[in-house]
């Protein structure tokens, strides 16, 4: 299916989801949009589309996570992408989503919607490095999807990490070669997720010791 062609029902339909659930990502998209005309909150050429480029793609990581994580790091979420998503799929699964991000705009709309869409998440408004949380807990999971290279990203994640933290990394067509550049023999089993809105991108899928 193109990317255009996405809706809100196609996703409910493909990933079953709830009635529940439906209703907290139409009031994510719904204050989302409210709040692009007055900030730069996503790309203005992907608003169009924004249930395929940004709740789809968020959504769709979901594939990939163990049901029974406790802890979820989303590293420069900006708009909540794609940890708020998240967030709100594993509402009812008492968990814990830290959402972090050092644009202090983008972290109070995150705080706003997660009241206004019943989502509890974490929400810090700090760089990555700079944590409150540093050395208080630990990630079952790291996602990022518009943040800096891999190799920054596993630098400035790893006070937050154990053997068994699980990276899912949105990147674009030059992952591969960005990764094999790094040279990490620690770095295995590594798993390349096609994306579903692009053949081209994919969700590497790794833990890194």
């Amino acid at each position: 299916m193109k990317e255009k062609d996405w809706t809100s029902k196609d996703i409910r339909e493909k990933y079953n989801v709830s009635r529940e659930t439906m209703e907290k990502l139409d009031c994510y998209v719904t204050h989302l949009l409210e709040w692009q005309n007055r900030f730069n909150l996503i790309g203005n050429s992907t608003v169009d589309n924004i249930w395929g480029r940004h709740v789809l793609d968020s959504l769709q990581l979901m594939t990939y996570i163990p049901k029974d994580f406790k802890v979820l790091i989303d590293i420069g979420t900006g708009a909540g992408l794609p940890g708020f998503i998240l967030a709100i799929y594993f509402a009812e699964s008492n968990k814990d989503i830290y959402l972090v991000d050092s644009s202090k705009k983008k972290c109070s709309f995150l705080n706003f919607v997660s009241v206004k869409c019943d989502t509890p998440v974490i929400v810090l408004p700090e760089r990555i490095e700079n944590l409150s949380i540093k050395g208080k807990i630990k990630a079952d999971i790291i996602t990022a999807r518009a943040f800096s290279g891999i190799d920054n990203i596993l630098k400035l994640s790893k006070p937050y990490t154990s053997p068994q933290t699980k990276y899912l990394l949105q990147r674009g067509a030059k992952a591969k070669t960005e990764l094999a550049k790094l040279n990490i023999s620690s770095l295995m089993n590594i798993v390349y997720h096609n994306s579903i809105l692009d053949k081209d991108s994919y969700i590497i899928d790794f833990e890194y010791r």
